[in-house]
């Protein structure tokens, strides 16, 4: 099994607090209560996937990107999840769990304000003349230039991190025991 893929009992618990979580929505206090429960009880890997706003985000941006587009926005979903599966490896490290997801998020940003830019220009061209103020273009880049050096930053911190912890000699302990009179 891969790394990222989550066992049935994960995927069932998190329905039944997905399930919870929607009737709390409601106003049911007692479906509150009961959610705090059963967090408060579940596994770290139910905890941290029903919390991880970084995977949230990517499935905005995505949605986002996809412009009411279905069949791009379940493409863009899936993409998503085998980047992080390609990108994290086999048995990934909580780092560059981290890391990996960050990578993937900024990949997704990028892309948008990349489509987002294109629209904008394509509204120049059809608007025959109207021109977009030079002010809003050179923001727009500075914006596009920021995401993609978070990107690249990003790539290259997992890039480090997994060269340092190749470069890491196993630790050894030597233990001698004497026995004398």
């Amino acid at each position: 099994m891969r790394a990222l893929e989550l066992p049935d009992e994960t995927k069932a618990r998190l329905g039944e607090l997905e399930s919870l979580s929607q009737k709390a929505e409601a106003g049911d206090k007692e479906a509150r209560k009961e959610l705090r429960r059963l967090i408060r009880s579940s596994s770290p890997e139910v905890v941290e996937r029903a919390s991880d706003i970084g995977r949230k985000a990517g499935r905005m941006l995505a949605r986002t990107a996809a412009g009411g587009d279905l069949l791009v926005q379940e493409a863009l979903y899936a993409k998503l999840d085998a980047m992080r599966q390609e990108i994290a490896g086999e048995s990934p490290t909580p780092l560059e769990m981290l890391l990996t997801e960050r990578v993937v998020s900024l990949w997704m940003l990028t892309a948008l304000l990349d489509i987002l830019i294109a629209g904008q220009y394509r509204k120049v061209i059809a608007s025959e003349g109207k021109r977009l103020p030079p002010s809003y273009i050179i923001q727009q880049s500075r914006i596009l230039e920021s995401a993609s050096r978070r990107y690249l930053a990003a790539i290259r911190e997992l890039a480090r991190v997994r060269k340092l912890q190749a470069n890491t000699a196993a630790v050894q302990f030597n233990t001698q025991i004497n026995l004398g009179r």
